[in-house]
């Protein structure tokens, strides 16, 4: 298994992103990597698959499967637009589920992150519209076979500095006491290119290194550390400045440290981060529950 880390003290190619497709290869030259570009169902995916520990290393990533849905103009998507990448979502989180080999009977969702920090605040806003099941069964066992669903847990824990917990404790405790099949862990991404803000949405099959994307790792939430497999969906919402100013080749003549820790939203994260919370939870509500 593959141990968390934080990127800035590794990799500087890794520093400031938690894309897979950002960190691979180009030349995909490492064995072990697989990666390709699907147009399905009029999406672009674009899929990562690492099989080796030195692929792993060499991307920063766990080996697993890492699969990247593109949604150019999401801040503009109207509701028919959400429900057809819903739909997507919930197509790939049940190959998810397929390849992991996994029966979904009980399933607990994880909204991670600040709910008062719109950049961070994805997570938690998908947990708020995600329909928990698990009440139904306990209390109406008949109802809820009708409902054809499975039974889903929804929880937030928030953020360290509000709760003096870490996120991975206070998940663990939930594991151990309903002991979900799975857990899908949802949290906002850094990025290293503006034009994968907003745009891209992450799910992997390997768990969740939160806040690594920023060099401020936290306690890994895995297979290893919950005791179930871990889906984690993310949503790019902030970038480095530096990372940004260079990109746009706009001080090309002056030099930053490069760990300069400042980072920047799009000025529409707050549709950002409404419109993919209603995608994500609509594919998890379509999947597994009550949609």
């Amino acid at each position: 298994m593959f141990s968390g880390y934080s990127d800035k003290k590794n990799n500087s190619l890794h520093i400031f992103s938690d894309l897979a497709c950002e960190r691979r290869r180009a030349d995909l030259s490492v064995p072990g990597i697989e990666f390709k570009k699907a147009s399905e169902s009029g999406y672009l995916w674009e899929r990562l698959k690492i099989t080796s520990a030195e692929a792993a290393k060499s991307i920063g990533k766990p080996i697993g499967n890492y699969d990247t849905l593109t949604l150019p103009g999401l801040p503009n998507f109207d509701e028919d637009d959400i429900e057809d990448a819903a739909n997507e979502i919930a197509k790939e989180l049940c190959l998810c589920i397929e390849r992991l080999g996994i029966n979904p009977g009980r399933l607990l969702i994880a909204g991670l992150g600040n709910r008062d920090l719109t950049p961070d605040s994805v997570g938690p806003r998908v947990a708020e519209k995600t329909n928990a099941t698990m009440h139904i069964k306990a209390s109406s066992p008949t109802l809820f076979d009708e409902c054809d669903c499975s039974e889903i847990a929804v929880f937030s824990p928030g953020v360290m500095g509000t709760t003096g917990m870490e996120s991975s404790e206070t998940l663990t405790a939930i594991c151990e006491k309903i002991e979900p099949d799975a857990v899908i862990a949802v949290d906002s991404l850094a990025s290293r290119s503006a034009k994968r803000l907003g745009t891209t949405i992450q799910i992997c099959d390997t768990g969740i290194y939160p806040g690594s994307g920023i060099g401020n790792t936290r306690h890994p939430l895995t297979i290893r550390t919950l005791g179930c497999p871990v889906i984690a969906i993310g949503v790019p919402t902030v970038i480095n400045a530096h990372l940004l100013l260079k990109e746009n080749e706009f001080i090309n003549s002056l030099e930053f440290d490069d760990e300069y820790e400042m980072f920047v939203a799009p000025r529409e994260i707050d549709v950002i981060a409404e419109i993919s919370s209603k995608i994500i939870s609509g594919g998890i509500n379509q999947a597994f529950g009550i949609f």
